[in-house]
């Protein structure tokens, strides 16, 4: 026979998880405004002042100083991305993110991602190569949200590329199964498996097998954004030192939503 517990109230006990419920949220709305106000928004103001002492509109500089803004811009425009993304992810993670659709021509939108990296190319002396038979291969996208996604792809393969390589672009079509394949091949560090599993988690970071700053988070959204436009992305890695980014998306015929803004 089971006994029962004198003075329970069940709607006592509901009524306090329903508080802790809301707690949560608040606190976790709370920590999204420090980030977008006190951090973001001062970062920003000091990329603006870099920026004007940089372009030595203040003065002249030499080329020891030069360096030295350069460089502290960089990191400060690092720190600046970085918490873009983790709004970002906030807003994926809560499905708040209303995704623009239009036509976009991915060798001219692949063109446009290369100019934000010219800088540490050039630093790193590499070089992109870009193959395709056909130079109309076309999908329907968010251009804002779709440009996050290659940079950050982009960004972890010229981090972790090898001085002086090539980065080659792949693109090509897939007519019987309707979609568009873009694969990245760079000459980079080999990854195990284990270590190419957590590259798309959220919190995990690569930094002790590339000796580079954690790129999971990077990734992550990444994974996150191709994702919502009916994509995918696979990681390959050989031990003779080649990693190969695929990713897949559908044709622009086959795609099943329309160009006008969706709601995820």
């Amino acid at each position: 026979m089971i006994k029962h517990k004198k003075n329970f109230n069940p709607l006592v006990v509901l009524e306090h998880k329903l508080d802790d419920t809301d707690a949560l949220k608040k606190q976790r709305e709370t920590y999204i405004a420090i980030l977008n106000h006190d951090l973001k928004i001062p970062t920003l103001a000091q990329i603006r002042a870099l920026e004007l002492l940089s372009s030595e509109n203040l003065g002249t500089l030499n080329s020891r100083q030069q360096e030295l803004l350069d460089l502290t811009l960089d990191s400060c425009r690092y720190m600046y991305g970085m918490l873009t993304d983790l709004l970002l992810i906030y807003k994926y993670e809560n499905n708040d993110v209303v995704l623009t659709l239009e036509k976009v021509e991915l060798l001219r939108f692949l063109e446009d991602s290369f100019k934000d990296f010219e800088t540490i190319m050039k630093a790193k002396n590499l070089k992109f190569v870009v193959r395709a038979k056909d130079k109309c291969y076309g999908i329907k996208a968010d251009k804002a949200h779709l440009k996050k996604a290659f940079n950050n792809v982009l960004n972890t393969c010229i981090s972790n590329a090898f001085d002086g390589t090539e980065i080659v672009i792949d693109l090509s079509k897939s007519q019987d199964k309707g979609r568009i394949n873009l694969s990245i091949n760079s000459k980079s560090p080999y990854m195990p498996p284990e270590t190419i599993k957590g590259l798309f988690s959220r919190y995990v970071t690569c930094s002790e097998k590339m000796d580079k700053v954690g790129s999971g988070v990077l990734l992550y959204l990444a994974k996150r954004i191709i994702n919502l436009h009916r994509g995918d992305i696979h990681i390959n890695s050989f031990k003779d030192n080649y990693n190969f980014y695929s990713i897949i998306f559908p044709c622009i015929n086959e795609c099943k939503f329309c160009a006008c803004a969706q709601k995820v």
